[in-house]
């Protein structure tokens, strides 16, 4: 079974209001605020959901947060290790990866997991369409004519 959250329909109740204003307002004007409001709602997760069954099997992480934590950790340059902690304990990434509850099934990241979800990008050649995406959208945000 795979899980995605509804990256289209806005939250009813700011799920960040406990932060406050100063603190808000560097995750919204860092990388965490550009990753969450362009690059977070266009990753492809419609070409992870294939490989996973809509009704059989325990459930996936969330789909957008998983493709993120393994984006991070290739952008970062963390090993799998750094990758489950930054996953758990990480605000910054819980920003923008938009994980406002605090349980493990949200934060917490097994090994096994990061690896199987890799091996699936990786098989299947869709670490090349992430890659590109992001770079097609940050080309976008940043108006790069990329023609030259």
């Amino acid at each position: 079974m795979f899980h995605i959250k509804d990256r289209k329909t806005d939250q009813l109740f700011d799920q960040w209001r406990y932060l406050w204003p100063k603190r808000r307002k560097l995750l919204d004007e860092s990388w965490a605020g550009l990753f969450r409001g362009k690059i977070l709602p266009d990753l492809p997760v419609e070409r992870v959901v294939p490989f996973f069954s809509p009704d059989m099997g325990r459930p996936t992480k969330e789909l957008y947060a998983m493709l993120g934590a393994i984006l991070f950790q290739q952008i970062f340059d963390h090993t799998d290790e750094e990758n489950v902690i930054q996953m758990a304990f990480n605000l910054q990434w819980h920003y923008t990866l938009d994980i406002p509850e605090e349980s493990d099934g949200a934060k917490y990241l097994c090994l096994k997991t990061l690896w199987s979800m890799r091996n699936t990008l990786t098989d299947n050649d869709l670490d090349t369409v992430l890659f590109e995406k992001i770079t097609d959208t940050l080309a976008k945000v940043f108006e790069v004519d990329t023609s030259k």
